[in-house]
Formats: C-alpha cells, structure tokens, sequence
C-alpha cells in the first residue's frame, strides 16, 4: 500500500458532493479512494468517484491543502472542522499528487488504505513493477480535467511526461475509437462488474 490516510470524522463547509457538483455537474457520490503524500504527508490527494446522470462511474480528483499553490487550478476553499481553511485543487495541477499518481502507477502499489478501516471504492493498483524508484520535482505545462503534460526528475534524469485519468470510468479495451491504453497504466476492478477492470489512470513517457 502506498500509506495510510488520516480520516476526520467532522464537518465541511461546503460538502465534497457540492463542491463536486460546481466543477462538472449532476452527480451523485459514491465513493472515493485516496492516495497519500509519501514525503511531506502535507497534501490531501482524493479522488472522488459519483455516478452521472446516465449512470456512468465518473472520477473527481482534488487535492486538500493549508495554502492555496495555483489560482488557476484552485477550485474552491472548504471550511474542515479540525483543520480550518483547506484550499480544494484540481488534483491534476497539483505536483504532489501527480508525483503520487506517477509513483504508484510506476512501482505497481496500491492505493492508500483509510485509517477508520473503510474500504475504498475502488481498489487501484499501477502495472508498473519499477524498484528503487526516486521521483523529484515535478514542473507541469499542461494541465486539464483529465490531463498534466510536463516534467519530473526520476533517478536524477529529468523527463516529459503525460498523465491521463479519464473523467468517465470505462474498461481499458474500451477507451474510445482509435485509442489503445498505455501499457503503464492504474487500474481498479469494476465494483459493479467485478469480472471487468476499469481504466483509473495511464501514464506516458514522452520522449
């Protein structure tokens, strides 16, 4: 696993479900699953999972922090009833969490296990089998609801990068006409079809 989040049993101001709702619409949360920040254990990285309108698993990813890092990619500011002030992100333009999305898929880890003993939603897992695996420094250029395009230092080499986390969650052979997903790649058994695996997140190298 790759750590364990903190859970709070508390209030917020407003809700995950509303400020969900704000970013991409109707929705109706089901879940989520987390992962952690494995150097400074400062950033909150959770990706909340709902159910659309037509009834597709969709994910929304947000980062939970003490100071706000982007205006661009921040999306609101939610009062925790133990922390105060946490300024809600984009998860995909916040460095932490790409640096934690990319570690896990490399390394083929798990997804953080919750300190209160519930189970995500989905149960994610990279297909990578890297060891030994240092990653520095993560500058981005791009950045969208389902992509990050830029740079990390892995091992002291600095390379290019594309990180995509598909806003509908759909099986991996059926990502869309004319797309075959990477084979490095974070995937989750389908909790309504336990015999399909969805398509979490999949990674390239772009150079």
């Amino acid at each position: 696993m790759s750590g364990i989040a903190k859970i709070y049993k508390t209030t917020l101001d407003p809700t995950k479900e509303a400020v969900a709702r704000a970013w991409v619409g109707d929705v109706k949360l089901v879940g989520s699953y987390r992962l952690v920040d494995t150097v400074d254990d400062a950033t909150g990285i959770e990706v909340l999972i709902a159910s659309d309108p037509d009834g597709r698993l969709v994910q929304i990813p947000f980062t939970y922090r003490s100071q706000e890092i982007n205006p661009e990619q921040t999306l609101t500011t939610i009062e925790h009833g133990v922390l105060g002030t946490r300024w809600v992100t984009n998860a995909l333009g916040d460095p932490v969490a790409v640096r934690e999305f990319i570690r896990t898929i490399l390394t083929g880890d798990h997804g953080a296990t919750r300190d209160d003993g519930v189970e995500a939603y989905l149960d994610v897992h990279g297909t990578g089998s890297e060891k030994d695996l240092q990653l520095n420094d993560v500058r981005l250029s791009e950045i969208t609801r389902q992509r990050a395009v830029g740079t990390v230092d892995i091992n002291g080499h600095r390379r290019q990068f594309m990180l995509r986390l598909p806003h509908v969650l759909a099986g991996f052979k059926n990502t869309g006409r004319g797309h075959n997903a990477t084979a490095l790649r974070l995937v989750a058994p389908s909790p309504q079809h336990r015999d399909r695996e969805l398509l979490v997140a999949e990674f390239n190298w772009l150079e």
